[in-house]
């Protein structure tokens, strides 16, 4: 049996110390070949996620191939929960759920399923995300809270002062040498993807007009500040946090996943472009290594029946009606009810009582998949590297948003991004999502991916950690044209530590 423990440096040794004998005992309860069985130990950081704190992945499809070497089933387990449940329930937990995803034994406790077997980035969980954003008004109304109180800190790394005082420093220097060749357009346009509560916007336009002023440059009322973000409540807040510079901006709701459906008329166009956890809420897939088959996770947004009977008993819904009010709710908004409170209420409710069932199933040639539609890289470079039994994002959509933001860009224009980065493979280590914020979802991102599209694409990506508060867990990511110019450095050139980054495997580049 392979024991993989990602909870190193989270978990104490008396926690470890107490399931290890548990797990030996339950596998010893089943009889199967434990040769094929898998397990990891997580910590899940999210106090709330998608996990059971026992769950059973089965690979769909072992039993009828007649594969000797094909894995039967991968055990998770969170530490964090774990540790709280007696050893004896925890035995038992692990020998139910892993006998009953083997076919072992019957389920007579089916939970209620929202959807059928799916990828992740097609799953209703998005669904529901997408609605968050829509309605949040109504949310941050009903549960009288700001949804920025949600953040680790309750405060956004994209509002930084220091740091966009160093970033529009260097924009600076790139508009005064285009300004020097009589190659400035007229018309400097900025774009920021997800504003927030416009703060962000607003210290970026105060940092640009300080450094304007201090420089005796009049680039100010030449720029064209869009700000684009797929939430109504979200665009109306933040436009009135940038008031007195409505004659510069521009809002837009836009749909994070085809930037480019609504942006075509910027192609080339783009000066400056920056976004702060965007990425990390966008849909995404996984994908495995075992021996030389790559794998993929398929979920299924479930609610168990203890669940369902609170749900009903809370909102006063029949159990066989659930499902379809969720549809109602999801589809019209929570009003559709008749009352708008109690209408959030049963959204969070559900939505606190929805996880993920999950099966593996093989993807049979990676080589022939995209990582993205836009972007000239396919699933087998990711996999290949991949040491086995780790399971990592492929930042799905995220990766296409990405891609088709390069083509807005100017030749010597600037991509910014400030999120949640797995800088290389090792990341994976610990778990990285997803996890439930509020009423959306958060991801980390492969950043390793958004290298490579930016390498074909004709661009240099670079990721750094963000040095401006301590114990973030934010990176900042940017992507430049290679021919673009640069400052004199004494540092190692930049594209030769992306070089050496690439031709030592599934990297990233930490300039």
């Amino acid at each position: 049996m392979i024991i993989q423990l990602r909870s190193i440096g989270r978990a104490e040794p008396d926690d470890l110390a107490a399931i290890l004998p548990t797990l030996s005992e339950a596998a010893e309860a089943v009889d199967l070949d434990h040769s094929r069985i898998a397990v990891v130990l997580d910590w899940v950081q999210y106090r709330k996620n998608f996990r059971a704190p026992v769950m059973v992945r089965p690979f769909v499809g072992s039993a009828r191939d007649g594969r000797g070497d094909e894995p039967l089933a991968e055990i998770a387990i969170d530490v964090r929960r774990a540790g709280a449940i007696d050893r004896a329930t925890l035995r038992s937990e692990i020998v139910d759920r892993l006998s009953k995803a083997l076919g072992i034994m019957p389920d007579i406790h089916e939970c209620t399923h929202l959807e059928d077997w799916v990828r992740p980035s097609k799953s209703v969980t998005w669904s529901f995300n997408r609605s968050y954003w829509r309605h949040l008004g109504a949310w941050d109304e009903t549960f009288e809270k700001d949804y920025a109180a949600a953040l680790p800190g309750g405060v956004s790394d994209g509002t930084s002062p220091a740091f966009w005082a160093d970033r529009i420093d260097a924009f600076m220097a790139t508009l005064n040498r285009l300004d020097e060749w009589s190659e400035l357009p007229d018309e400097i346009h900025v774009l920021e993807l997800g504003v927030g509560d416009g703060q962000g916007a607003k210290v970026w336009l105060d940092a640009f007009a300080a450094a304007c002023e201090e420089q005796g440059r009049d680039y100010v009322d030449r720029v064209r500040y869009l700000m684009a973000d797929y939430s109504p409540h979200v665009l109306a807040r933040a436009k009135e946090r940038v008031s007195e510079y409505a004659h510069l901006v521009r809002c837009l709701e836009l749909d994070f996943r085809n930037p480019m459906s609504a942006l075509s008329e910027l192609r080339g166009k783009l000066l400056f472009a920056h976004t702060c956890n965007v990425y990390d809420n966008l849909p995404t897939d996984e994908v495995m290594r075992v021996g030389d088959h790559a794998y993929e996770p398929l979920v299924r947004a479930s609610i168990t029946p203890a669940e369902m009977a609170d749900l009903e008993t809370r909102h006063g819904i029949a159990q066989q009606e659930i499902v379809a009010v969720v549809q109602r709710v999801l589809r019209e908004g929570p009003e559709c009810i008749g009352d708008l409170a109690a209408g959030v209420q049963f959204w969070a409710d559900v939505w606190e009582a929805v996880h993920l069932e999950e099966i593996y199933v093989e993807i049979a040639a990676p080589a022939s998949l995209r990582v993205a539609p836009s972007a000239d890289v396919h699933l087998d470079e990711l996999v290949d590297d991949l040491p086995e039994w780790t399971r990592v994002h492929m930042s799905t959509v995220a990766a296409e948003s990405f891609a088709q933001t390069l083509q807005l860009l100017h030749h010597e224009g600037i991509l910014v991004a400030q999120d949640l980065f797995a800088g290389d493979v090792s990341h994976y280590a610990s778990y990285r999502g997803p996890g439930k914020l509020e009423g959306s979802i958060v991801n980390w991102i492969n950043a390793p991916i958004f290298q490579l599209i930016g390498e074909r694409s004709g661009f240099e990506v670079t990721v750094e950690p963000f040095a401006y508060r301590e114990g973030s867990n934010i990176s900042v990511l940017s992507a430049r044209h290679r021919d673009a110019y640069r400052r004199p450095s004494s540092h190692h050139d930049d594209h030769e530590l992306a070089t050496e980054a690439r031709d030592a495997g599934f990297g990233a580049v930490v300039a």
